[in-house]
């Protein structure tokens, strides 16, 4: 049996949103809902809702996405006059509606609150124990989990690296079908001679974002107009899930040769954290040979953490051993900071950003049962809080 399972049922895997700053006004132009959603991935949802309003998809926004698989409650903002009362949608239930004079956007979040039911034989007490020491090592690795890549189809950073690397025909047909992930009839038939008249044909309905960019195509549309046809919340994430990948492996690089999430190196940046160890991207400090002793006591008393680059065009170069490992990167990447500025689409190219590399998570819990509890800042994922845990308890808690 592997270490552990999770997601047998959508109620096994809950996510709670925790949104401190969406200000009500009784007299706003726009209307938040809460919504319990079950087994409903977040941009599908809001296809779906947009429909069953009879407005454009554009006029509703939201703070995070979810993965399908699990019961979630989530913050959505929608900028119409009339919204019915009761929204009958199978497996959404409104808990919370209010006014606001401010639209929501991806990442108005300040965390999240998971409840996870864990299968596994390993004892209770050795999981807690796993996690105590990690927490006493310096705390969790902030990789990005699984599903920042594609939970169904693994290549959402594969998509995103042809479109910085390759161009629009590159990502699309990558979008469309990849021997090397798909089996499917209809994806590996449009892989063979890329006929996108029986493609829209044979792929199912409910593959809409396939089917429309196909449908594109069909009307004499570039590779670059088909690529619109999805929404941009989506057409985005597969440049973010690249420079994910990119992070990862950074984290990796840095693990390998410092060891300690808890490290700091002249040539690093930090940023002071809140409670759920977020970042603050306006108070970035450069660590140098004259505060690196402060800053290390900073540190180990959870004040600051250190950030590494998720790359764009405004990367700054580094110094010293955190400047040697994201130069290799790029370097085996065979990528530059200007990589991510994609030609004649300024709304997918991205500057880039920075992001802790550890984290404590908030109010772990552990019940004989076997579910967990706990709080995560905002991006940070779940999984990756029990695959360490569960990593440490293969490697025998060293």
């Amino acid at each position: 049996m592997e270490a552990y399972k999770i997601k047998m049922e959508p109620g096994d895997f809950q996510v709670f949103e925790i949104s401190e700053g969406i200000s009500e006004n009784p007299s706003g132009p726009y209307t938040v809902l809460k919504i319990r959603l079950n087994n409903w991935e977040t941009n599908h949802f809001v296809s779906y809702l947009a429909r069953y309003l009879g407005i454009s998809r554009k006029r509703i926004t939201y703070a995070g996405t979810k993965d399908k698989r699990a019961l979630t409650e989530q913050y959505f903002c929608i900028n119409a006059e009339r919204i019915p009362e009761r929204i009958n949608i199978k497996d959404c239930e409104v808990v919370e509606r209010f006014k606001t004079d401010r639209l929501l956007n991806l990442g108005d979040l300040t965390g999240n609150r998971f409840s996870i039911r864990v299968e596994t034989d390993i004892e209770v007490e050795k999981i807690r124990e796993s996690f105590m020491s990690i927490i006493n090592s310096g705390g969790f690795w902030n990789y990005f989990g699984i599903q920042r890549f594609g939970s169904i189809r693994y290549n959402t950073h594969i998509v995103g690296e042809k479109l910085v690397k390759e161009g629009f025909e590159s990502a699309v047909k990558e979008y469309l079908a990849d021997p090397s992930i798909d089996t499917d009839d209809y994806r590996m038939n449009l892989y063979r001679d890329w006929n996108f008249s029986r493609g829209v044909k044979e792929f199912p309905e409910h593959l809409q974002f396939e089917r429309a960019m196909m449908y594109e195509l069909l009307a004499g549309k570039s590779y670059g107009e088909a690529l619109d046809a999805i929404p941009r919340s989506l057409r985005i994430m597969f440049v973010h899930a690249y420079q994910s990948i990119l992070f990862n492996r950074i984290l990796d690089e840095r693990k390998r040769i410092l060891g300690n999430p808890l490290s700091v190196e002249i040539g690093d940046f930090v940023s002071p954290v809140d409670t759920y160890w977020n970042m603050d991207e306006n108070r970035m400090i450069e660590v140098d040979s004259f505060n690196i002793e402060r800053i290390r006591k900073m540190s180990e008393d959870g004040k600051v953490v250190v950030l590494a680059p998720l790359i764009g065009t405004n990367t700054s170069h580094q110094k010293g051993i955190p400047g040697e490992i994201l130069n290799s990167i790029m370097e085996r990447e065979g990528i530059e900071f200007k990589s991510f500025n994609i030609q004649g689409k300024p709304d997918l190219s991205s500057t880039g950003n920075y992001l802790g590399i550890r984290f404590i998570p908030v109010d772990f819990q552990l019940s004989d049962e076997k579910v967990v509890k706990f709080s995560l800042g905002r991006g940070i994922y779940a999984t990756v809080v029990l695959d360490q845990i569960f990593e440490k308890l293969k490697s025998g808690l060293n």
